[in-house]
């Protein structure tokens, strides 16, 4: 059991080696070297917001990584599970089974920040900062849905307002289509799942 948005809830912990060595204590002092990775002054680039600034390595998505009992860990777990333990996997709420995140409340609450690997907000480690969320939770508070639908152009670089159709799939939600992209492709599977379909605006 552990707290999920905001609630107790049942969860599963993966074995992880990092979480182990960080345990056992061998080797170099880990939060030694992790504190030498962190910016916790005012010549950090978020110090108005008290958040603690990894300066080293950071994964394709822009978190900070931590080498640790020959595994990468997200560098603001380290402290965290110091405290709180092993970070869940999984979380059994009112959707079923869900991906459990450790979300930046930093982030949530900044509503200027649009998001992405680029967000300075995913380099921060600092453990008052986190809060254990589900998948759903984590995206409706990091606003993922808004900077999704601020987007003007697919991956490849057409325009949605030239080139984009909105439809809505099966499940009832509503999606953009990209006709350059999806020509011939994908197109088959759209047939009697769109609703009004329209040119996106």
């Amino acid at each position: 059991m552990a707290e999920v948005d905001g609630a107790v809830q049942p969860v599963l912990i993966p074995e992880r080696r990092w979480y182990d060595a960080l345990l056992s204590g061998e080797g170099d002092d880990p939060i030694e070297r992790w504190n030498c990775k962190v910016f916790q002054d005012l010549n950090s680039p978020t110090a108005s917001t008290d958040c603690w600034t990894w300066t080293a390595a950071l994964s394709e998505d822009g978190y900070g990584e931590f080498s640790l009992g020959g595994q990468k860990a997200r560098a603001h777990h380290i402290l965290w599970a110091l405290e709180h333990g092993s970070p869940p996997a999984y979380v059994y709420g009112p959707n079923g089974w869900e991906k459990v995140h450790l979300g930046h409340l930093c982030h949530d609450r900044d509503e200027a920040c649009a998001g992405g690997s680029s967000c300075m907000h995913r380099r921060c480690v600092n453990p008052e900062h986190l809060a254990l969320q589900s998948q759903s939770e984590n995206l409706r508070a990091g606003l993922a849905g808004e900077h999704e639908r601020r987007k003007t152009h697919c991956p490849s670089g057409h325009d949605y307002a030239v080139d984009g159709f909105k439809y809505t799939d099966p499940a009832g939600k509503t999606r953009r289509y990209c006709r350059p992209c999806k020509s011939g492709q994908r197109a088959a599977q759209f047939v009697g799942s769109r609703k009004a379909l329209e040119v996106a605006a």
